[in-house]
């Protein structure tokens, strides 16, 4: 989506969908989350991804990834996911 200045809007939400579903251990507490998306250009990356249209999808692949892994190693899903 654009902005009245042609320019790709990344919202809050959409760093928060891209930490859990890439690096979900950045998640849990709000200085782990701001540094990750600061020391890895967060805002940047899904800026790229939007541009390219793989957005979505790259977030649907980590969370199947996630779930994957989950099955393979025995382990529960929190909740929330």
């Amino acid at each position: 989506m654009l902005n009245l200045f042609g320019e790709v809007v990344v919202t809050y939400d959409d760093l928060i969908l891209s930490v859990e579903a890439v690096a979900p251990a950045y998640a849990s507490s709000q200085r782990a989350f701001d540094h990750y998306v600061r020391a890895w250009a967060v805002a940047d990356k899904v800026r790229c991804a939007k541009l390219q249209g793989t957005f979505e999808s790259t977030i649907e692949s980590a969370r199947q990834r996630q779930k994957s892994l989950v099955r393979i190693l025995g382990l529960r899903l929190p909740l929330s996911t």
